[in-house]
Protein backbone atom coordinates (compact mmCIF):
# COMPACT_ATOMS: atom_id res chain seq x y z
CA UNK A 1 0.00 0.00 0.00
CA UNK A 2 1.22 3.50 -0.83
CA UNK A 3 2.42 5.64 2.08
CA UNK A 4 -0.21 8.21 3.03
CA UNK A 5 -0.54 11.53 4.83
CA UNK A 6 -3.59 13.37 6.12
CA UNK A 7 -4.71 16.92 6.70
CA UNK A 8 -5.94 17.05 10.30
CA UNK A 9 -9.26 18.37 11.57
CA UNK A 10 -10.26 18.98 15.14
CA UNK A 11 -14.04 18.58 14.66
CA UNK A 12 -14.08 14.82 14.07
CA UNK A 13 -14.90 15.02 10.34
CA UNK A 14 -13.23 12.70 7.85
CA UNK A 15 -9.70 13.96 7.17
CA UNK A 16 -8.35 14.42 3.67
CA UNK A 17 -6.04 11.53 2.85
CA UNK A 18 -3.11 11.77 0.46
CA UNK A 19 -1.55 8.68 -1.10
CA UNK A 20 1.98 8.76 -2.51
CA UNK A 21 3.50 7.21 -5.65
CA UNK A 22 0.18 5.81 -6.87
CA UNK A 23 0.30 3.99 -10.26
CA UNK A 24 -2.11 5.75 -12.61
CA UNK A 25 -2.30 3.09 -15.31
CA UNK A 26 -4.81 0.96 -13.36
CA UNK A 27 -6.99 4.03 -12.80
CA UNK A 28 -7.10 5.05 -16.48
CA UNK A 29 -9.15 3.36 -19.17
CA UNK A 30 -6.06 3.03 -21.38
CA UNK A 31 -4.19 1.02 -18.74
CA UNK A 32 -1.14 3.19 -19.46
CA UNK A 33 0.74 5.59 -17.22
CA UNK A 34 3.34 5.96 -14.48
CA UNK A 35 2.69 7.07 -10.91
CA UNK A 36 1.28 10.22 -9.39
CA UNK A 37 3.60 11.70 -6.81
CA UNK A 38 0.52 12.42 -4.67
CA UNK A 39 -3.12 11.41 -5.08
CA UNK A 40 -6.26 12.25 -3.10
CA UNK A 41 -9.83 10.98 -3.44
CA UNK A 42 -12.14 13.75 -2.17
CA UNK A 43 -15.60 12.45 -1.20
CA UNK A 44 -17.26 15.82 -0.63
CA UNK A 45 -17.05 19.47 -1.55
CA UNK A 46 -15.38 20.17 1.80
CA UNK A 47 -12.70 17.55 1.11
CA UNK A 48 -12.17 18.91 -2.37
CA UNK A 49 -11.57 22.43 -1.06
CA UNK A 50 -9.17 20.95 1.52
CA UNK A 51 -7.27 19.19 -1.27
CA UNK A 52 -7.12 22.37 -3.35
CA UNK A 53 -5.77 24.25 -0.37
CA UNK A 54 -3.11 21.55 0.12
CA UNK A 55 -2.00 21.89 -3.51
CA UNK A 56 -1.80 25.70 -3.52
CA UNK A 57 1.08 26.84 -5.67
CA UNK A 58 1.96 23.47 -7.19
CA UNK A 59 -0.99 22.84 -9.50
CA UNK A 60 -3.08 19.67 -9.78
CA UNK A 61 -4.85 17.38 -12.21
CA UNK A 62 -8.29 15.78 -11.98
CA UNK A 63 -8.73 12.18 -13.13
CA UNK A 64 -12.10 10.61 -13.86
CA UNK A 65 -11.91 7.33 -15.75
CA UNK A 66 -9.03 8.60 -17.87
CA UNK A 67 -11.25 8.03 -20.90
CA UNK A 68 -9.46 10.64 -23.02
CA UNK A 69 -6.10 10.98 -21.24
CA UNK A 70 -2.69 9.62 -22.23
CA UNK A 71 -0.47 9.54 -19.14
CA UNK A 72 3.30 9.50 -19.62
CA UNK A 73 5.36 6.48 -18.65
CA UNK A 74 7.08 8.49 -15.91
CA UNK A 75 3.75 9.59 -14.48
CA UNK A 76 3.09 13.11 -13.27
CA UNK A 77 4.68 15.28 -10.60
CA UNK A 78 1.48 17.29 -10.08
CA UNK A 79 -0.94 16.08 -7.38
CA UNK A 80 -3.88 14.13 -8.83
CA UNK A 81 -7.47 14.37 -7.57
CA UNK A 82 -9.95 11.52 -8.11
CA UNK A 83 -13.47 12.63 -7.14
CA UNK A 84 -15.45 9.98 -5.26
CA UNK A 85 -18.25 9.56 -2.74
CA UNK A 86 -21.01 12.14 -3.09
CA UNK A 87 -19.56 13.27 -6.42
CA UNK A 88 -21.08 10.15 -8.05
CA UNK A 89 -24.70 11.16 -7.35
CA UNK A 90 -27.42 11.58 -10.00
CA UNK A 91 -30.83 13.05 -9.11
CA UNK A 92 -33.92 13.11 -11.30
CA UNK A 93 -36.11 16.24 -11.16
CA UNK A 94 -39.49 17.07 -12.65
CA UNK A 95 -37.99 18.59 -15.81
CA UNK A 96 -34.30 18.18 -15.14
CA UNK A 97 -31.49 15.85 -14.13
CA UNK A 98 -28.76 16.93 -11.73
CA UNK A 99 -25.51 14.99 -11.69
CA UNK A 100 -22.17 15.36 -9.96
CA UNK A 101 -18.79 15.24 -11.58
CA UNK A 102 -17.81 11.62 -10.86
CA UNK A 103 -21.09 10.26 -12.25
CA UNK A 104 -20.48 8.09 -15.31
CA UNK A 105 -21.91 9.40 -18.56
CA UNK A 106 -23.55 6.04 -19.37
CA UNK A 107 -25.28 6.24 -15.96
CA UNK A 108 -26.61 9.70 -16.87
CA UNK A 109 -27.83 8.31 -20.20
CA UNK A 110 -29.42 5.35 -18.43
CA UNK A 111 -31.23 7.60 -15.96
CA UNK A 112 -32.71 9.60 -18.84
CA UNK A 113 -33.63 6.46 -20.78
CA UNK A 114 -35.42 4.78 -17.88
CA UNK A 115 -37.26 7.98 -16.92
CA UNK A 116 -38.32 8.76 -20.49
CA UNK A 117 -36.35 12.01 -20.80
CA UNK A 118 -35.37 12.96 -24.34
CA UNK A 119 -32.06 14.29 -25.57
CA UNK A 120 -29.46 12.08 -23.88
CA UNK A 121 -29.14 9.15 -26.31
CA UNK A 122 -25.77 10.41 -27.61
CA UNK A 123 -24.19 9.63 -24.21
CA UNK A 124 -24.80 5.90 -24.55
CA UNK A 125 -21.51 3.95 -24.39
CA UNK A 126 -19.46 7.10 -23.73
CA UNK A 127 -16.96 5.81 -21.14
CA UNK A 128 -16.09 9.00 -19.25
CA UNK A 129 -17.40 10.89 -16.23
CA UNK A 130 -19.53 14.02 -16.16
CA UNK A 131 -16.63 16.23 -15.09
CA UNK A 132 -14.53 15.21 -18.06
CA UNK A 133 -17.55 15.37 -20.35
CA UNK A 134 -18.23 18.96 -19.34
CA UNK A 135 -14.57 19.88 -19.71
CA UNK A 136 -14.33 18.55 -23.28
CA UNK A 137 -17.98 19.09 -24.29
CA UNK A 138 -18.44 15.38 -24.99
CA UNK A 139 -20.89 14.21 -27.59
CA UNK A 140 -21.44 13.18 -31.16
CA UNK A 141 -21.17 15.14 -34.39
CA UNK A 142 -24.78 16.29 -33.98
CA UNK A 143 -25.19 16.63 -30.20
CA UNK A 144 -22.98 18.07 -27.46
CA UNK A 145 -23.31 17.70 -23.70
CA UNK A 146 -23.48 21.47 -23.23
CA UNK A 147 -26.57 21.56 -25.47
CA UNK A 148 -28.46 20.10 -22.49
CA UNK A 149 -26.80 22.10 -19.68
CA UNK A 150 -28.89 24.61 -17.71
CA UNK A 151 -25.97 25.38 -15.40
CA UNK A 152 -22.74 23.82 -14.21
CA UNK A 153 -20.82 24.44 -11.01
CA UNK A 154 -17.04 24.61 -10.63
CA UNK A 155 -14.67 25.09 -7.73
CA UNK A 156 -11.79 27.49 -8.29
CA UNK A 157 -8.26 26.88 -6.94
CA UNK A 158 -9.14 29.28 -4.12
CA UNK A 159 -12.13 27.16 -3.08
CA UNK A 160 -14.85 29.45 -4.50
CA UNK A 161 -17.96 27.74 -5.87
CA UNK A 162 -18.98 29.34 -9.19
CA UNK A 163 -22.11 28.61 -11.21
CA UNK A 164 -21.78 28.89 -14.99
CA UNK A 165 -24.49 29.16 -17.64
CA UNK A 166 -23.77 27.89 -21.16
CA UNK A 167 -23.19 31.45 -22.36
CA UNK A 168 -20.48 31.81 -19.71
CA UNK A 169 -18.62 28.72 -20.94
CA UNK A 170 -19.06 29.47 -24.68
CA UNK A 171 -19.02 25.75 -25.57
CA UNK A 172 -17.63 24.68 -28.94
CA UNK A 173 -16.47 21.46 -30.54
CA UNK A 174 -14.51 19.59 -27.85
CA UNK A 175 -13.90 22.81 -25.95
CA UNK A 176 -15.29 25.13 -23.28
CA UNK A 177 -13.92 28.52 -22.34
CA UNK A 178 -13.39 27.66 -18.67
CA UNK A 179 -9.99 27.98 -16.91
CA UNK A 180 -8.24 24.60 -16.88
CA UNK A 181 -7.66 24.70 -13.12
CA UNK A 182 -11.37 25.10 -12.29
CA UNK A 183 -12.84 21.78 -11.18
CA UNK A 184 -16.32 20.84 -12.42
CA UNK A 185 -18.37 19.44 -9.54
CA UNK A 186 -22.04 19.44 -10.60
CA UNK A 187 -24.44 20.28 -13.42
CA UNK A 188 -28.16 20.46 -14.06
CA UNK A 189 -29.56 19.43 -17.42
CA UNK A 190 -32.84 20.21 -19.11
CA UNK A 191 -34.68 16.88 -19.24
CA UNK A 192 -38.37 17.14 -20.04
CA UNK A 193 -40.52 13.99 -20.25
CA UNK A 194 -41.19 12.55 -23.71
CA UNK A 195 -42.40 9.41 -25.44
CA UNK A 196 -40.74 6.71 -23.32
CA UNK A 197 -40.84 4.02 -26.01
CA UNK A 198 -39.36 6.32 -28.69
CA UNK A 199 -36.67 7.51 -26.28
CA UNK A 200 -35.70 3.96 -25.36
CA UNK A 201 -35.49 3.01 -29.04
CA UNK A 202 -33.31 6.05 -29.82
CA UNK A 203 -30.93 5.08 -27.00
CA UNK A 204 -30.68 1.45 -27.99
CA UNK A 205 -30.21 2.23 -31.69
CA UNK A 206 -27.49 4.78 -30.96
CA UNK A 207 -25.70 2.43 -28.58
CA UNK A 208 -25.86 -0.47 -31.04
CA UNK A 209 -24.44 1.68 -33.84
CA UNK A 210 -21.69 3.10 -31.63
CA UNK A 211 -20.55 -0.26 -30.28
CA UNK A 212 -20.60 -1.73 -33.79
CA UNK A 213 -18.60 1.06 -35.42
CA UNK A 214 -16.14 1.99 -32.69
CA UNK A 215 -13.67 0.01 -30.57
CA UNK A 216 -14.65 -1.29 -27.14
CA UNK A 217 -13.01 -4.70 -26.94
CA UNK A 218 -9.54 -3.23 -26.34
CA UNK A 219 -8.46 -0.28 -24.17
CA UNK A 220 -8.29 3.06 -25.96
CA UNK A 221 -8.89 6.73 -25.24
CA UNK A 222 -11.58 7.06 -27.87
CA UNK A 223 -11.01 9.29 -30.86
CA UNK A 224 -7.34 10.18 -31.14
CA UNK A 225 -7.70 13.16 -33.49
CA UNK A 226 -10.25 15.94 -33.82
CA UNK A 227 -12.10 16.08 -37.11
CA UNK A 228 -10.40 18.94 -38.99
CA UNK A 229 -13.62 20.24 -40.54
CA UNK A 230 -14.51 21.06 -44.11
CA UNK A 231 -13.16 20.86 -46.74
CA UNK A 232 -11.15 18.03 -45.16
CA UNK A 233 -12.56 14.53 -44.59
CA UNK A 234 -13.12 13.11 -41.08
CA UNK A 235 -10.01 12.25 -39.07
CA UNK A 236 -10.47 8.47 -39.43
CA UNK A 237 -10.45 8.79 -43.20
CA UNK A 238 -7.28 10.88 -43.14
CA UNK A 239 -5.54 8.25 -40.99
CA UNK A 240 -6.72 5.59 -43.43
CA UNK A 241 -5.65 7.54 -46.53
CA UNK A 242 -2.09 7.97 -45.24
CA UNK A 243 -1.73 4.23 -44.68
CA UNK A 244 -1.76 4.12 -40.88
CA UNK A 245 -4.75 1.81 -40.32
CA UNK A 246 -3.40 -1.24 -38.53
CA UNK A 247 0.07 0.27 -37.98
CA UNK A 248 1.73 -0.95 -34.79
CA UNK A 249 4.50 0.22 -32.46
CA UNK A 250 5.23 -2.06 -29.51
CA UNK A 251 1.96 -2.81 -27.76
CA UNK A 252 0.00 0.00 -29.42
CA UNK A 253 -1.88 -0.27 -32.70
CA UNK A 254 -4.04 1.95 -34.88
CA UNK A 255 -7.30 0.02 -34.80
CA UNK A 256 -8.26 -1.83 -37.96
CA UNK A 257 -12.01 -1.32 -37.42
CA UNK A 258 -11.86 2.42 -36.73
CA UNK A 259 -8.67 4.20 -37.78
CA UNK A 260 -9.15 7.12 -35.37
CA UNK A 261 -8.59 4.82 -32.38
CA UNK A 262 -5.21 3.66 -31.05
CA UNK A 263 -5.65 0.55 -28.91
CA UNK A 264 -3.56 -0.98 -26.18
CA UNK A 265 -2.94 -4.59 -27.20
CA UNK A 266 -1.93 -5.42 -23.65
CA UNK A 267 1.50 -4.01 -22.91
CA UNK A 268 1.56 -0.64 -24.67
CA UNK A 269 3.59 2.21 -23.29
CA UNK A 270 2.80 5.89 -23.63
CA UNK A 271 5.90 6.12 -25.83
CA UNK A 272 4.41 3.55 -28.23
CA UNK A 273 1.20 5.57 -28.56
CA UNK A 274 3.07 8.83 -29.01
CA UNK A 275 5.25 7.34 -31.76
CA UNK A 276 2.18 6.16 -33.68
CA UNK A 277 0.57 9.57 -33.33
CA UNK A 278 3.70 11.42 -34.46
CA UNK A 279 4.04 9.28 -37.58
CA UNK A 280 0.35 9.66 -38.41
CA UNK A 281 0.52 13.43 -38.09
CA UNK A 282 3.75 13.60 -40.13
CA UNK A 283 2.18 11.63 -42.99
CA UNK A 284 -1.01 13.71 -42.92
CA UNK A 285 1.04 16.90 -43.24
CA UNK A 286 3.30 15.59 -45.99
CA UNK A 287 0.74 13.72 -48.06
CA UNK A 288 -2.43 15.75 -47.55
CA UNK A 289 -1.33 19.08 -46.08
CA UNK A 290 -3.57 18.52 -43.04
CA UNK A 291 -2.31 19.37 -39.53
CA UNK A 292 -4.15 16.90 -37.31
CA UNK A 293 -4.94 18.10 -33.80
CA UNK A 294 -5.21 15.63 -30.91
CA UNK A 295 -8.57 15.16 -29.25
CA UNK A 296 -6.97 13.50 -26.24
CA UNK A 297 -5.17 15.15 -23.32
CA UNK A 298 -1.57 14.50 -22.28
CA UNK A 299 -0.08 14.26 -18.81
CA UNK A 300 3.61 14.05 -18.03
CA UNK A 301 5.24 14.77 -21.40
CA UNK A 302 8.00 17.15 -22.41
CA UNK A 303 7.15 20.09 -24.75
CA UNK A 304 9.15 18.63 -27.63
CA UNK A 305 7.23 15.36 -27.37
CA UNK A 306 3.91 17.20 -27.49
CA UNK A 307 5.07 19.31 -30.45
CA UNK A 308 5.49 16.12 -32.51
CA UNK A 309 1.76 15.36 -32.18
CA UNK A 310 0.48 18.93 -32.49
CA UNK A 311 -0.33 19.33 -28.81
CA UNK A 312 2.29 21.95 -27.85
Amino acid sequence: MSPTSRTRRSNGERAMRWERDVPLGPLARYGIGGPAARLARPHSLRELTDALRDTAGCGYRVLGTGANVLIGDAGTAEPVLVLDGEFSAIRLGENSIEARAAARLPALAGTARRAGRAGFHFLEAVPGTLGGGLRMNAGSREDWLWDRVEWAEVVTPGGELVRLRPEDATPAYRHVDVPPDWVFVRARFSATPGDAAAIREAHLNFRERKVRDQVYELPSVGSTWKNPGLPHPPAWKIVDEVGMRGARVGGAQVATRHANFIVNLGAASAGDVLELMAETRRRALVQLGVALEPEIHFWGFEPEQLACVGAA
